[in-house]
């Protein structure tokens, strides 16, 4: 089963090179398939308690992952608990609170392995995904189940006649119970060990040896850089999308400690880089390539034949389209995780367009990509993209952008409407030698004064 799309690039420095071999790392769950649906059929056979929506109330839930911030708010958790807040212990972190002298009301898991059974720990009660070994139903009779919402699911289940829910959050167990939570009625969520990253060479507050050898990656966000497991990453990734959603959908959500997924979703205004490597981590930003939708009116109306160099190219889709046609093509773009596998093997440079572009072509290609551009830059990024070729084709959104919200992040900066887009080219002493303007955006055909 494939997890959520998480585009990892791990970098690998042969002896003598010059630069790093990037290699793109795609999830895959750590159970198969077949064994996750028969798990889901026999726990699903022999468990008549299923979780069932719940209405909302004012309760509070706190969620206790095992990063190795956990360990810093001990004191903190006790006391909730004691003023009647509900402790959701994930995995091991059960044991762990139990340890401390707090007993959670609620320990969650999902893995698949029947080794997770081993994590089965204190707690008041328990909450089983479906897809859990049955060791850990074995192990506590009375755990009451619940339904990941994954694949065709429900074609597994016996007949029920009683309500039940799927719960969505995917990527990690902590992601998921934020959903689960919400299913039970809680709107107010205290995050508390969702790190989603290492403090030194610890990925928990505690040894977990199932988590032994997992592989790991260097993750760069807001400047600072943070050891995490490929796992983590997509967690801290999905977590954006998910608590969004939960946001929207009436919850209030703090999230306590520190390391990646507090840093990101804490952080507020992100710098432009580290807020394209975010909303290029996201299923639905990939969905539809303006770049890919406006090659073929390129190619009819310009002819290119040379290098067509690509600025901001995305998901490199419109690329492939170009190259297709028999054009050299290089892709630009300042997110290094932008690029759909498929359009890997094409040239491409990671490049910020506020910069001098020393490379030249013969044609430019450039979609949805000036509207995102700050508007004290719009003027030097036309510069650069002119400088390198003498004819470029620009497709421009002139409404604001609806995929920010994935990440609370605004990503169209620079709305205007067609008329203005023209007067900026004319302005700066370039050529609109074709023009076209639609409901939400405008495309130009600009060349350089230099240019027959």
């Amino acid at each position: 089963m494939h997890l959520p799309y998480a585009n990892v690039r791990i970098k690998h420095w042969n002896p003598g090179a010059a630069m790093p071999l990037v290699l793109p790392v795609h999830l895959i769950c750590n159970t198969s398939d077949e064994e996750i649906y028969g798990n889901i059929r026999t726990n699903s056979a022999a468990r008549g308690d299923w979780v069932k929506l719940a209405d909302a109330h004012d309760g509070i839930a706190v969620l206790c992952g095992s990063g190795p911030s956990i360990a810093d708010h001990i004191g903190e958790i006790r006391e909730r608990q004691a003023a009647g807040q509900k402790i959701f212990a994930m995995n091991g972190c059960a044991a762990f609170l139990h340890g401390h002298g707090i007993m959670p009301d609620y320990q969650v898991i999902i893995d698949a392995r029947e080794i997770t059974a081993d994590l089965v720990g204190p707690a008041k009660h328990h909450l089983f995904a479906s897809q859990v070994h049955p060791e850990c139903f074995k192990r506590v009779p009375d755990a009451q189940l619940w339904h990941l919402q994954v694949g065709n699911i429900e074609n597994e289940f016996p007949e029920y006649h009683d309500d039940y829910c799927l719960i969505g959050g995917a990527a990690s167990v902590g992601n998921t119970a934020t959903c689960l939570a919400y299913a039970m009625g809680y709107r107010n969520l205290q995050i508390f060990g969702y790190d989603s990253s290492h403090r030194g060479e610890d990925g928990h507050a505690f040894r977990q040896s199932i988590n032994d050898g997992d592989p790991c990656c260097v993750v760069i966000y807001n400047g600072v850089e943070y050891k995490a497991s490929l796992t983590m990453k997509l967690q801290a990734e999905k977590f954006q999308e998910t608590a969004s959603a939960l946001i929207e959908s009436g919850c209030k959500i703090e999230v306590h400690g520190d390391g990646l997924l507090p840093a990101m979703f804490n952080s507020g205004e992100l710098d432009e880089e580290e807020k394209y490597r975010l909303i290029w981590a996201q299923n639905e930003y990939r969905n539809f390539s303006p770049g890919e939708a406006s090659a073929g009116k390129f190619l009819e109306l310009v002819k290119p034949a040379g290098l067509v160099i690509d600025f901001g190219c995305g998901t490199g889709r419109g690329s492939l389209k170009i190259a297709e046609s028999g054009c050299q093509v290089l892709l630009l773009d300042f997110a290094d995780n932008c690029r759909d596998e498929a359009a890997q093997h094409l040239r491409f440079q990671k490049h910020d367009l506020t910069k001098p572009i020393h490379v030249m072509g013969h044609y430019g290609y450039c979609t949805d990509v000036m509207e995102h551009i700050p508007t004290q830059f719009v003027g030097l990024v036309i510069e650069n993209i002119m400088r390198a070729a003498p004819t470029v084709y620009f497709q421009i959104s002139t409404v604001p952008d609806a995929m920010g919200e994935l990440i609370g992040q605004k990503l169209h900066l620079t709305v205007q409407p067609h008329r203005w887009w023209r007067k900026l080219f004319e302005s700066m002493g370039y050529f609109v030698a074709w023009q076209e303007m639609q409901d939400v955006c405008s495309s130009f055909i600009i060349k350089r004064g230099d240019t027959s």
